[in-house]
């Protein structure tokens, strides 16, 4: 076949499956959600099936544990959006207040006499707190209220719990029940990235919840309001590269500056967060996820990109996740490997 043919139907391929991940967007993104917390819970399920607790049980606790940290979630978001709306009349005078004297801060050190006052009065209208806690209240209730997503999450979760420790049962069925036939190269592969995917999750997550904890711990010593929230953001912001860090540092700065007397407290606590994170994701991330699963920053940006595009907010904060999966299953192919490697970065710098 002529090779201009063939990267036409290559072209065309990688088209269908784009349009396909779109539009199948509802089936597929609770499927993905549950792999991935499958994944995660692995590792207890074969502890229980070692120490010869039924399946049924194990299954049942497993779902208990996921099923009170989305409650936990839940609690959260509805505490702080019932919190923001009854406070929202004293926020937005704390807000005048504060905008007042900037502005007055910033003719007095540079000696303008150009007038700040309209511009701090179309602010303070386009702000309006209330009209923030309306709309997050309508976006929380649109999320959870329609009940088919995690219908169809729980299942894909029970059956992924049930089957993904007899992986091996399963190849042997497809190899027509032949133990001799299955490939061990291609068994040996999928062991290994079903480990790998298992330690980034595992890995991820702790690094996660420590950034969460040290930011609710700071909002707590600092006295910035919602450190349940924001400890609770800074969470689920570690999982989208970049953006996430920038958006769970900037709030409660923001409140802090709102809330707080002391701007020099504001800066110190700026500074802490900042310097939190830059150590976290440049220093102790890389070191602990190894070269196999690290990306390079432009396939980072890519993904971060097209998985937002595909599937929103969900897509972001499964973007290298599903990346780092990408990248490990190319590894395992001699004729794909070149771009597992452009994905990639090298460990140390070839002088």
């Amino acid at each position: 076949m002529d090779n201009s043919i063939k990267t036409i139907i290559y072209f065309l391929f990688v088209v269908v499956i784009f349009v396909l991940l779109y539009v199948l967007e509802p089936i597929l993104m609770p499927l993905v959600v549950a792999f991935f917390a499958a994944a995660l819970f692995q590792p207890l399920m074969l502890f229980f099936n070692k120490i010869k607790i039924p399946k049924v049980i194990s299954i049942i606790f497993v779902m208990i544990i996921s099923f009170a940290f989305i409650a936990g979630i839940l609690f959260i978001l509805q505490s702080t959006i019932v919190q923001i709306s009854n406070e929202s009349t004293g926020l937005q005078q704390s807000f005048e207040v504060r905008s007042d004297a900037l502005f007055k801060w910033i003719n007095k050190t540079f000696g303008s006499r150009l007038s700040f006052k309209y511009l701090s009065d179309q602010i303070i209208k386009s702000i309006n707190l209330n009209w923030i806690a309306g709309r997050a209240q309508e976006l929380f209730s649109s999320l959870f209220s329609i009940t088919g997503w995690l219908t169809m999450f729980a299942l894909y979760y029970v059956v992924l719990l049930a089957g993904l420790p007899n992986y091996k049962r399963f190849i042997t069925y497809l190899s027509k029940g032949s133990v001799s036939s299955i490939d061990s190269n291609f068994l040996s592969s999928f062991e290994k990235i079903q480990k790998a995917i298992y330690s980034y999750l595992v890995i991820k997550t702790l690094l996660s919840v420590a950034a969460g904890l040290v930011t609710y711990v700071l909002c707590l010593i600092f006295g910035i309001q919602f450190a349940l929230f924001w400890g609770f953001l800074t969470f689920v912001g570690s999982y989208i590269p970049n953006i996430g860090s920038i958006i769970s540092t900037a709030l409660p700065v923001f409140f802090g500056l709102i809330t707080l007397d002391s701007f020099p407290m504001v800066l110190l606590f700026l500074l802490l967060l900042v310097s939190f994170h830059f150590v976290l994701g440049n220093v102790v991330e890389p070191v602990v996820m190894g070269a196999n699963m690290s990306l390079n920053t432009l396939t980072v940006i890519f993904g971060l990109v097209f998985w937002g595009y595909i599937w929103g907010i969900l897509g972001m904060i499964l973007s290298v996740p599903l990346l780092v999966v990408l990248k490990l299953i190319f590894e395992q192919f001699p004729s794909l490997e070149f771009i597992a490697r452009v994905m990639g970065k090298p460990s140390k710098v070839i002088t």
